[in-house]
């Protein structure tokens, strides 16, 4: 980095690499960001901060799908009508 106060520097993207690695389960980046990070004198503390800011993103989908669910089985959808899929095609009512 160029510019001394730039919030971005090689700690920081660091930081960012290993919460990313662990929001998306990729054991090999969170190994090679971690070397990283140690060899620019980042704190244990510090990835340990990042490691938990990237499980809360990648925890809050899995939250909500479970709120869904668990109002859909409760009490079904809210206008009792088949949502689309994935496939952008309504379930069939089998």
């Amino acid at each position: 980095m160029s510019d001394a106060s730039a919030l971005m520097t090689d700690a920081v993207t660091e930081l960012v690499a290993i919460g990313a690695a662990m929001a998306c389960n990729c054991e090999p980046c969170f190994k090679f960001h971690y070397d990283k990070a140690r060899r620019l004198g980042v704190s244990v503390e510090d990835m340990r901060e990042a490691v938990n800011t990237g499980l809360s993103v990648k925890s809050a989908p899995h939250r909500k799908i479970v709120e869904t669910a668990e109002r859909y089985l409760s009490t079904g959808p809210a206008n009792g009508e088949p949502v689309p899929c994935c496939s952008g095609t309504a379930p069939s009512a089998d």
